[in-house]
């Protein structure tokens, strides 16, 4: 592994047409497109052979970012034609033009590398805290405990900012399961799923809901599913239970499975050795459990 632990992320990368390009091409979101080049860039950065993400697993890219089977392996494809990765050797192309060894090779290296010596060297003296407020920077300022309050300002934003990624990564995971499921008008950003989800609705109670407005006449849509699962919520409030679709059936969730498998006596499904290619995906995991589930029913019934 390289002895770096970090990479450049350049300003436009959201935005740059190329990849806008490719996600129309592939058929997939400008969201998902971004992913999996955040991915390759990882991989580069931690590549022995610095700059070359290697052959990718595309398998377990789909199954780590949450999108449909075959994205990854298309959209690395289109970013081939597109030059953004070498077709001969697998490299990210612009990998040592954007991603330089040294500071003093790019612009701005010299600024970086005095603002660096100044923290190292305690610039809360007069003149480092002048300095910083010539550049329009905050001054710090120690608490009678010898924190500081700067220090403590960025933990807080850092920590708001782990929760909200937690809490995105989460929503996304629902949306996944409520599409799956044939309810297709979710967005992440409504409020409404977001609240449910930061109060701690899990997937399950979701693809229960899903299911309902599925089999109604008409079927219904998104906002009945919220309602549904609201009113669960708040019913189970009132007894001070937990909202359940008891009548859900059992290889329809992921909990349902899992416990069967473990009525069964199997082992469970291994995710850490999945997701280093090394074992069956979740989705063989169940059809092997529904055998085994099968088999245990037809024995019991001889």
């Amino acid at each position: 592994m390289a002895d770096m632990h970090w990479f450049r992320w350049h300003h436009g990368t959201v935005t740059d047409p190329k990849l806008g390009l490719i996600a129309k091409k592939a058929g997939v979101s400008m969201a998902q497109v971004i992913a999996i080049w955040v991915h390759l860039l990882e991989a580069a950065s931690t590549s022995e052979d610095r700059g070359n993400p290697g052959v990718p697993d595309f398998e377990s890219m789909d199954f780590y970012l949450e999108v449909e089977e075959g994205v990854a392996q298309r959209v690395y494809g289109l970013m081939q034609d597109k030059a953004l990765i070498a077709k001969d050797t697998g490299r990210l192309v612009a990998w040592e033009r954007r991603q330089p060894k040294r500071e003093r090779e790019d612009e701005g290296g010299a600024e970086r590398k005095r603002r660096q010596r100044e923290r190292e060297t305690g610039s809360s003296t007069n003149g480092g805290e002048a300095s910083r407020s010539r550049r329009g920077l905050p001054i710090a300022a120690s608490t009678a405990e010898g924190e500081n309050e700067t220090e403590r300002t960025t933990s807080d934003a850092t920590a708001s900012a782990e929760r909200e990624a937690r809490i995105s990564t989460k929503v996304a995971a629902v949306c996944k399961a409520i599409r799956a499921k044939g309810v297709t008008d979710v967005t992440p950003s409504d409020p409404k799923l977001r609240e449910l989800v930061e109060a701690g609705v899990g997937v399950e109670i979701f693809e229960g809901a899903a299911e309902v407005c599925v089999k109604a006449s008409p079927p219904k849509g998104m906002a009945y599913l919220l309602g549904i699962v609201k009113r669960l919520v708040r019913e189970a409030e009132e007894i001070g239970a937990s909202p359940d679709f008891s009548d859900v059936a059992w290889d329809q969730t992921r909990s349902g499975i899992d416990a069967k498998a473990c009525a069964l006596g199997l082992t469970a499904w291994d995710e850490a050795a999945f997701s280093v290619g090394q074992g069956e995906s979740y989705l063989a995991f169940t059809a092997r459990v529904k055998r085994a589930a099968e088999k245990a029913a037809e024995t019991e019934c001889a």
